[in-house]
């Protein structure tokens, strides 16, 4: 793993953006921006976002350009869930869950061996 970039409490459920990051996992990252500006779901610009500060982390380091990288590891974690209260017939309340989740991008050069196990 040469860098990763993590997002922490994304106003989205983890089951829509897993379908996004499914979609570029393991693709060079020319490819995933490409992939990801043509995607017509909500969750792709904020991914888009995510994957340029990964490429960014990289280039601090020094390691590698964009040129050289791949998506080597990709998940979208569960995170808290915010609660809604709504009002409802004769005084009662229903409570809404509104799902968060953790996404985490993690790049490796394109000649490296990929990691045993994982997501």
């Amino acid at each position: 793993m040469i860098s990763s970039a993590h997002l922490h409490s994304m106003r989205q459920s983890a089951r829509k953006v897993r379908i996004i990051l499914d979609l570029i996992r393991g693709k060079p990252v020319e490819d995933a921006y490409r992939t990801l500006t043509f995607v017509r779901k909500q969750s792709a610009e904020t991914i888009l976002k995510l994957l340029r500060s990964a490429v960014n982390n990289a280039g601090q380091k020094g390691t590698a350009d964009a040129t050289t990288l791949y998506i080597s590891r990709t998940y979208a974690d569960g995170g808290f869930p915010f609660k809604k209260f709504e009002p409802k017939a004769m005084l009662r309340h229903g409570m809404q869950k509104r799902r968060t989740c953790h996404v985490t991008i993690e790049l490796d050069a394109l000649g490296a061996k990929p990691a045993q196990g994982g997501k």
